[in-house]
């Protein structure tokens, strides 16, 4: 007695004897189920009788007749199982992230599934894929997100990193799409401006300072900031105001402050520039308000009579 598939279903015993003193006793033949790790559905296959032998030449020759036999499939459901999709979180700063990829049933064949980032300014995946095969397909693999650091303040960024169906010869598997899995990359860039303190006081002689301002941060939009000065009678401002674009907003822009002159013993006056809120498409940027500069125009009159 032979299993026409023994991935299926064994027999046993091997064979039976019949004598002439037990020939009319029925004997018990008994088939096994074989359980798998393959979501195969329920198997047909065939328990088959061998022609027998035997010095009686009545039955050599006689062929008994196979039994059909099915193998029921138990909970080998084909899946692929992604751990976690999401929670993520990967920083600017540095650090990585994880998750597992496993498949829920041994395939018939080897099953790939690709890996990328929706946002790879955000972050990237590594490896770029996986591959499972008939001994490997119950470890998880570990897939890696490394994050990504840019200039920009953006805020906390959502994106996702993609699994692409599965390729396989398998037709369980063949084309079924894992679930993508969702990351945060949190910001490490805050929107700001550094401003340096006016390089020395303006004097109503015609002397002038400076000072510079740049922002800390690469904006998404051009960025513009309006300059005005607290006494015009004191000092001005050499230009209205000052535009970051996303090119040039690493480049600290020089302000200059000239003296206005008087004929009035009024002393040493501070007065202020003044900085407006900032104006920009950039949120991270837009009403953001740098530093005034406080400057101090030199007196150069002293009260008095000239006699002649």
């Amino acid at each position: 007695l032979s299993s026409s598939d023994t991935s299926e279903g064994t027999v046993s015993p091997a064979s039976l004897t019949f004598t002439s003193a037990n020939w009319n006793v029925a004997q018990t033949v008994t088939v096994t189920g074989v359980d798998d790790d393959i979501d195969d559905d329920n198997v047909p296959y065939t328990i088959v009788p061998a022609p027998p032998s035997s010095a009686d030449l009545i039955y050599v020759g006689l062929n008994p007749a196979d039994v059909s036999a099915t193998n029921t499939d138990d909970t080998d459901a084909a899946g692929i199982i992604v751990t976690p999709t999401s929670g993520l979180v990967t920083t600017e700063s540095g650090g990585t992230a994880t998750f597992t990829v496993a498949l829920t049933s041994q395939p018939t064949a080897n099953v790939t599934t690709g890996l990328s980032s929706g946002d790879v300014a955000e972050g990237t995946v590594s490896p770029a894929s996986l591959a499972f095969t008939g001994t490997n397909w119950a470890v998880p693999q570990i897939a890696t997100v490394t994050s990504q650091n840019d200039a920009i303040p953006d805020g906390d960024v959502l994106y996702t990193i993609g699994t692409s169906p599965a390729t396989s010869a398998d037709s369980k598997y063949n084309g079924m799409n894992p679930a993508d899995v969702s990351v945060t990359n949190v910001d490490d860039e805050t929107a700001g401006f550094t401003v340096s303190p006016s390089s020395g006081p303006t004097t109503e002689a015609g002397g002038q300072a400076t000072f510079t301002i740049v922002p800390n941060n690469q904006p998404g939009a051009d960025v513009i900031v309006g300059l005005s000065s607290s006494d015009v009678t004191e000092g001005t401002i050499s230009i209205a105001s000052l535009t970051f674009t996303t090119a040039n907003w690493s480049t600290p822009q020089t302000v200059t402050v000239p003296g206005v002159n008087d004929n009035v013993d009024d002393g040493d006056v501070v007065y202020t520039i003044v900085t407006a809120p900032a104006t920009s498409a950039d949120p991270s940027y837009s009403g953001i308000n740098a530093a005034n500069v406080s400057v101090a125009n030199v007196d150069d009159d002293v009260a008095g009579f000239a006699v002649s």
